[in-house]
């Protein structure tokens, strides 16, 4: 009897942790992103609703303009928030170290067919924030490149609560 009660004590503890977690967890294989949906009882954080949303407008804009979503790939989620930090301190294509934006590939040993970027800040929302670059010339050119097929929305928020937001756009290199 005591070893029955201690294995459903167990398997409570087990489900009760299962569903502390489950809300927050939200893993996206970048080959199904598009496809990717969120549920009402996901909980982001203030800073992951801002990514997501930012992403999600982008996406409509190029709907309207007939061109394929961008899918978000995780794996430059560090160098998008690099470059959104960055931007706090020169708010320029040109990094702090004095080399391109792309250079932060090179960093992490990522090449590329194609890489861009467009940069934000002071826009307390992402609706603001991707209608300004889509009444900007070189930034609407940079959401609507067809070439782009991959994206990543760094976010950084400086001690004056001040946000700064990068969208480093990406298509990798085709192998031979």
């Amino acid at each position: 009897m005591r070893k029955t009660i201690s294995s459903v004590i167990i398997i409570l503890l087990a489900i009760v942790l299962c569903a502390a977690i489950s809300p927050y967890a939200l893993a996206v294989d970048e080959s199904t992103a598009n496809n990717a949906t969120i549920n009402s009882s996901t909980v982001l954080s203030p800073d992951m609703e801002y990514r997501a949303e930012v992403l999600r407008l982008v996406n409509i804009e190029r709907a309207n303009a007939g061109v394929t979503g961008l899918i978000e790939m995780k794996a430059l989620q560090p160098l998008a928030d690099i470059r959104a930090k960055e931007s706090a301190t020169s708010f320029s294509h040109t990094r702090t170290n004095g080399t391109r934006f792309c250079s932060i590939f090179a960093d992490y040993s990522i090449t590329y067919s194609y890489a861009g970027e467009n940069l934000g800040f002071g826009f307390s929302t992402p609706e603001r924030l991707v209608t300004a670059w889509m009444n900007s010339e070189s930034h609407r050119s940079n959401i609507l490149n067809a070439n782009f097929k991959y994206v990543s929305v760094g976010y950084y928020k400086n001690a004056n609560g001040k946000i700064y937001c990068s969208l480093l756009f990406y298509t990798p290199k085709a192998t031979k």
